[in-house]
């Protein structure tokens, strides 16, 4: 999974501009980005990437949240 070791940030920008002020989880995102349902393991690595992102991506986790995301 080469593609989300080193990932497209505008393509993830993209995608979760998609969902506008709803929240969504990374296994939306790693669906979204893979352009197939997300095993675990890669919404888990999906999770990451948005942590590790979230401030170019423009998101911030949702309080109380579990694995939660939504826009700045």
């Amino acid at each position: 999974m080469d593609s989300v070791l080193t990932p497209n940030l505008d393509k993830l920008r993209n995608i979760v501009q998609s969902f506008g002020p709803h929240s969504f989880t990374a296994a939306q995102v790693a669906t979204e980005y893979e352009g197939s349902a997300a095993s675990s393991d890669t919404a888990r690595t999906f999770d990451e990437l948005l942590a590790h992102h979230a401030a170019v991506l423009g998101i911030q986790a949702v309080p109380g949240g579990h694995a939660l995301w939504q826009a700045a």
